[in-house]
């Protein structure tokens, strides 16, 4: 008795045999597709995984004299502090630590002086919310015009500085800081760490 097809039965009706050829590509294809199948799935399991990276208080050293700025100053940094780890996100730079988590293992740890000045405290808050890279970010300001955003980037294991930037910009307000954080993000994006970021594009 042959294969059937076509509806066909062995006690009657219109029947055709499947040759042994049509059989044996049959198989030779869906070997081919499970072939590709697992090649897929090895392949996106290989893919590099973007580290973990705590992007720490932006912070301001403002050499300006002016006064009664602080407070602006706070809502500012707070707000770059949460546009800049979005961005980075969004971009699939890092994998990164939610702000709000980052803050209150900066505010535990009680460093009382400026991350960047802490003597590795930036690396024991990092490793406390599980980051492999931790950004430390502040705004240098010599006037109201005259300003810098200065970044770097640490492996929280070894401590070595993967990445240093500044970026100077005109202008002591929001839009001013928003426009310089984009730039840095952007910069970033570029490869300035090769060998730690995986741009999307």
């Amino acid at each position: 008795m042959g294969i059937l097809e076509n509806g066909g039965n062995a006690y009657g009706g219109r029947s055709r045999r499947i040759s042994r050829r049509a059989l044996g590509t049959a198989a030779l294809l869906t070997a081919a597709f499970l072939g590709l199948s697992i090649w897929g799935e090895a392949g996106r399991a290989d893919t590099p995984q973007p580290h973990r990276l705590a992007v720490l208080p932006f912070e301001i050293d403002d050499n300006s004299g002016e006064a009664g700025a602080q407070t602006r100053h706070n809502t500012m940094l707070a707000s770059i502090t949460r546009e800049v780890a979005q961005k980075i996100e969004a971009d699939k730079l890092y994998d990164v630590v939610p702000p709000a988590r980052v803050a209150e293992a900066v505010a535990a740890a009680n460093p009382g002086t400026f991350l960047r000045q802490c003597n590795g405290c930036e690396r024991d808050i990092a490793r406390s919310v599980g980051a492999e890279r931790v950004m430390i970010g502040w705004i240098f300001k010599m006037s109201s015009l005259v300003l810098s955003l200065h970044v770097v980037v640490k492996d929280v294991a070894t401590g070595k500085v993967l990445y240093a930037h500044a970026f100077d910009f005109r202008g002591d307000n929001q839009r001013a800081w928003t426009r310089a954080a984009d730039y840095m993000v952007a910069a970033l994006k570029r490869g300035a760490e090769q060998q730690d970021v995986h741009p999307t594009n």
